[in-house]
């Protein structure tokens, strides 16, 4: 069969350290899981010399001691190359009535590399004396960082701010300067009023905020994450404003892009150029999850023809607990529309639907891949079944460090491998498949010492998932003797847990199936491997101990398609865009997603890293990337990316490590969150 017939059948200071610790440690290049963009990172502490900071600790130390233990052991681990800066505020000012008091706030180290005593000598001499101009000190410390590079502020308080500006207000505008900085936020024995003003700040200045309690809570943590590099969540790819209708909207070729959310329901509209006639095209979008309990978000990710003509679309699906992502995506493979496969343009539409006053001002990630056709499917593997789950063998676990998005999750080979994971964090893990193959993941937390179980307050739950590509939730639902039983969701106590699950094998054909289990497991690539641990209300920190045991099953290669006309794939992270309309001339083999104007790409696959920071789980998130403004003119300019070949068979996988996300498909009337036509009201399980 030929492709023109297409055969058609998804604690606590100790947070303090914790976030300390994690933030500079994807800085270091020593690491065999470095960060894959060390460097071009500053963080400033801000830390909070106020005249509550006498207070007790709960333990007998007083806040002020705790926190000079907590800061002087980080110190002491961080990375020499790390860009670390400190600034006090309360330090110098007695009382509120002094003038200066309300802007007593000082850089006492300033952001720098290989100034590790000159941190320690100022927290040596770090005092409680003064008020809490809390606002005031952090416009300071976003100034200290400057325009350029990640930046990240980390507040320490343990009261509310006595002085104006409104620190909630102040970190608003901060966040408004740009997607590459965040503020994460430790509040120390605060309730009420103090507690409600600072978890404002980490929302709005797009951190995290956590809890601490006593010193306790800090010893604990400091020598289990002193090596943890815990990663910020990052959005991705280059910049692009999407119209706010069909005519005029961006022309976009496979590739990698950011864009973030209005503040209304319009949606953002992109023209995709299919470069080979009959090519799938999959569009996938990812972003920090809004606050609340849902599993799906009522946002809508969709694909159509020119003339209006549905092809695919999704609700966006949560992974993670409160700090975790969602991922939609949509497909042009369609078993009902020839439109859908034929038109030589794509409308792609990004809609914040009903949850836009959540979304306003979200960033977005949003991955444009194409698949050519194949010459026939007469030779190919049909759909795959339920698979059985294949004892892995033991080895020794070896030290992870774990990623909290796509951009930083670590590649993973066969093995296992021992971390720790923090109530509210995501972890993110890659691992490679290719045609004929399927993954197996299997998480275990063993039996807790008495510490860590009262930290624990009774259960929480061990949230797991497999991610394709392109998004798609796609763990094998009815999979057989899978250690844990079934699902993604364990149940942790104080005797531990076992989670287990795994996909379906990689085939083409299983594009035909009807749920994401099935379409998401039709190409192979780059899949992730996600874990996150519930947290309750009070927001206290403490680490459990991981370990990660990852397999790859079957034969590589088995049931790989031809392409037509010896075409390859074209994955949206295998590319750089960039805003010019035209390519280099390179050879002359096909590919999908090649040149949008006659021109073939050029073969520089360098990753543009320009990524919004939203707060991850556990993770300290970090966000990334100046997002420039593209202006859009009355006739849409291509935005073209360079691409380079995807040779699955040889596992030359594009470096996917930076994606979005979940392919619709219009047979996946079944899965709660993908289909064809949409309903007029999301479902919900």
């Amino acid at each position: 069969m030929t492709a023109l017939q297409r055969h058609r059948r998804p604690a606590v200071w100790a947070i303090l350290a914790i976030t300390l610790t994690a933030l500079l440690a994807g800085l270091t290049t020593g690491s065999a899981y470095a960060d894959p963009e060390p460097g071009n990172s500053k963080l400033v502490l801000v830390l909070d010399s106020s005249g509550s900071m006498k207070e007790p600790a709960g333990d007998g130390q007083t806040k002020i001691v705790a926190a000079r233990t907590a800061l002087g052991r980080v110190v002491t681990k961080l990375p020499a190359e790390a860009e670390v800066g400190l600034r006090v505020y309360g330090a110098t000012v007695f009382k509120r009535s002094q003038p200066g008091a309300c802007t007593d706030t000082q850089l006492t180290v300033p952001i720098g590399t290989n100034n590790r005593p000159q941190l320690q000598a100022a927290i040596a001499k770090y005092k409680p004396y003064g008020e809490t101009p809390i606002g005031y000190a952090l416009q300071e410390a976003a100034k200290d960082l400057g325009p350029d590079g990640r930046r990240t502020i980390v507040l320490v308080s343990d009261g509310e701010a006595t002085c104006a500006p409104d620190p909630c207000e102040v970190a608003r505008s901060i966040a408004k300067q740009g997607i590459d900085l965040k503020i994460d936020v430790v509040g120390f024995r605060v309730g009420g009023k103090a507690r409600s003003q600072l978890q404002c700040v980490a929302r709005e200045g797009r951190g995290d905020y956590y809890d601490a309690d006593s010193t306790i809570d800090l010893e604990a943590g400091l020598d289990r994450l002193s090596t943890r590099a815990f990663r910020p969540f990052r959005i991705s790819g280059t910049p692009i404003v999407g119209g706010p209708q069909q005519e005029g909207a961006p022309v976009v070729a496979p590739g990698h892009y950011s864009d973030t959310f209005g503040g209304d329901e319009t949606a953002k509209y992109y023209l995709i150029k299919r470069s080979i006639k009959g090519s799938t095209l999959r569009a996938g979008v990812s972003f920090r999850r809004i606050p609340g309990e849902e599993l799906v978000i009522q946002a809508e990710v969709k694909l159509k023809t020119l003339g209006g003509d549905q092809c695919g679309w999704s609700y966006p699906r949560v992974f993670g607990s409160d700090q975790g992502l969602a991922t939609g995506t949509a497909s042009t493979w369609s078993d009902w529309q020839e439109e859908c496969a034929d038109s030589d343009q794509m409308v792609l539409t990004v809609s914040p639907g009903k949850d836009y006053r959540e979304l306003k001002g979200v960033p977005f990630e949003l991955r444009v891949d194409e698949e050519p056709p194949v010459t026939s499917t007469t030779n190919l593997p049909d759909e795959a079944g339920d698979p059985v789950w294949t004892q892995m063998p033991g080895s020794t676990p070896r030290e992870i460090i774990p990623g909290s998005s796509f951009p930083d999750a670590p590649l993973l080979e066969a093995g296992s491998y021992k971390t720790t994971i923090m109530p509210g964090e995501l972890q993110l893990y890659r691992v490679k498949a290719d045609w004929g193959q399927r993954i197996q993941a299997q998480f275990t937390v063993p039996k807790l010492g008495a510490a860590t179980s009262k930290a624990l307050g009774g259960i929480r739950y061990l949230d797991t998932a497999l991610i394709s590509p392109i998004g798609e939730d796609v763990y094998s639902v009815f999979a057989k003797n899978v250690p844990g039983g079934a699902g993604k969701r364990g149940v942790l106590s104080k005797e531990g847990v076992v989670q287990a699950l795994t996909t379906k094998e990689i085939r083409y054909l299983n594009r035909n199936g009807a749920n994401n289990q099935d379409t998401g497991t039709s190409m192979p690539g780059e899949y992730y491997v996600a874990v996150s641990l519930t947290r309750k209300d009070n927001g206290r920190a403490f680490t459990v101990p991981l370990t990660l045991t990852v397999g790859v099953v079957g034969t590589p290669g088995t049931g790989k398609p031809e392409y037509v006309d010896g075409a390859t794939p074209v994955a949206g992270t295998s590319v750089t865009p960039t805003p010019t309309a035209t390519g280099t001339e390179s050879g002359n083999t096909p590919q999908a997603g090649g040149p949008t104007q006659g021109k073939a790409p050029t073969t520089d696959t360098t990753p543009v890293a320009l990524i919004a920071g939203l707060s991850g789980g556990g993770a300290v998130l970090l966000v990334v990337g100046a997002l420039a403004l593209l202006r859009l003119r009355r006739k849409p300019a291509i935005v073209q990316p360079s691409a380079t070949a995807w040779h699955p068979a040889s596992q030359q996988y594009p470096n996917q490590a930076s994606h979005p996300n979940q392919g619709g498909h219009p047979s996946q009337g079944s899965h709660p969150n993908q289909g064809g036509q949409p309903p007029s009201q999301p479902p919900y399980n």
